[in-house]
């Protein structure tokens, strides 16, 4: 196999990944990623996980044609439950899901993890979900990024057991702590797009019969901390 050409997406994960980790890699999917890592020499050594067995078939066999079956262990589980001890995994990566998903996974999983790895999460929705457990388990976002690739908007983070300085505020667990304060144009174009879905989540709620007073204050509320990012954008 030629070496992998990741996508933006995923090639933005792999910039999260220190050298000489051992990572396992949660829904590889196709193994895209451990294999392009271990192609460039970033690590020796990784778990490539996903609970369907058809994903695994075309994991193995990407892996087998690479020629790293010997620094590739892949494997057919449920979340985290392929993590063996002996793996001494030290980053772990889960993508390419729903961010309540990923919480059910790490949830799932804590018993496979002892609070010294590095968490690369990627979650495409819901990131609100990801962060605020993050936050509620003592873990500190230590690096984010926000990408845009073949039209689709994703952010990721890197966590690990370290507290910040000072409390994630709520529109830092909503919207990400770094990204807020770099607002690059990417993170600037999501915040429109948030803002006009929340609008419109408005008009059809005030459109609609017996809707829960608390669920229009709700979104009101979410609405107003998303225009208080675009000001604070306008008035730099």
């Amino acid at each position: 196999m030629d070496h992998i050409h990741l996508s933006k997406r995923l090639q933005t994960i792999s910039t999260f990944i220190e050298p000489g980790e051992r990572v396992a890699d949660i829904g590889t999917d196709h193994a895209f990623l451990p294999i392009e890592l271990v192609q460039r020499g970033v690590i020796q050594f990784a778990v490539a996980s996903d609970i369907g067995a058809g994903p695994v078939a075309i994991a193995k066999q990407n892996v087998s044609a690479a020629g790293l079956t010997e620094q590739i262990d892949v494997r057919q589980a449920d979340g985290l439950a392929g993590i063996k001890p002996v793996d001494a995994i030290s980053t772990i990566v889960i993508a390419g899901m729903g961010g309540q998903l990923i919480t059910n996974i790490l949830d799932a999983g804590s018993t496979r993890m002892d609070g010294t790895e590095t968490l690369v999460l990627a979650p495409n929705r819901h990131q609100y979900d990801v962060r605020r457990w993050l936050d509620k388990h003592g873990y500190g976002i230590i690096s984010e990024q926000i990408v845009e690739d073949e039209g689709h908007i994703y952010e990721m983070m890197a966590a690990g057991k370290t507290k910040p300085d000072v409390p994630y505020s709520e529109a830092d667990l909503r919207f990400g702590p770094i990204l807020r304060r770099q607002k690059n144009p990417v993170f600037m174009k999501k915040m429109h797009r948030e803002a006009e879905k929340t609008e419109a989540v408005l008009e059809g709620l005030a459109d609609a019969r017996m809707v829960p007073l608390a669920k229009i204050r709700e979104q009101e509320h979410i609405l107003a901390l998303i225009k208080e990012e675009l000001n604070a954008h306008d008035k730099r």
